[in-house]
């Protein structure tokens, strides 16, 4: 192997290796989030809320539109939780999130944190 060949292995394994590193870690975060959700789904407490903003986020996977939903959700005692969530909606239901609507939530609170996730959503 010459010189210039060399040069030019390590110049590409110097610009692959970091790019790898990132992609790994954009996949790693999308899975953490998505066992985040599904545990929520799981052990969480069901709550009715209401829909109070839907907005698209310019992203699409498969096909069905990423978007924005303001939700807010009753509590006995205590004022309304507010949120927004990020989820992928399938094209035909997006009328049943429209402002005004109602909407089924799993609510999970621990640690102090309250983390809310929508039922009926498929998660990616």
């Amino acid at each position: 192997m010459s010189t210039g060949e060399s040069i030019i292995l390590v110049v590409v394994a110097l610009i692959s290796l970091p790019l790898c590193l990132l992609a790994f870690m954009v996949i790693r975060q999308s899975f953490k989030d998505n066992r985040e959700i599904k545990f929520i789904l799981k052990n969480g407490v069901p709550f009715d809320a209401t829909v109070s903003s839907i907005r698209q986020t310019n992203t699409e996977i498969n096909g069905h539109p990423e978007v924005f939903i303001g939700l807010t959700i009753p509590r006995e005692h205590a004022e309304p939780y507010r949120t927004i969530i990020k989820a992928v909606i399938y094209m035909v239901n997006i009328p049943q999130y429209q402002p005004g609507r109602k909407v089924k939530v799993k609510v999970l609170e621990t640690d102090g944190k309250i983390k809310v996730a929508l039922e009926g959503v498929h998660v990616f």
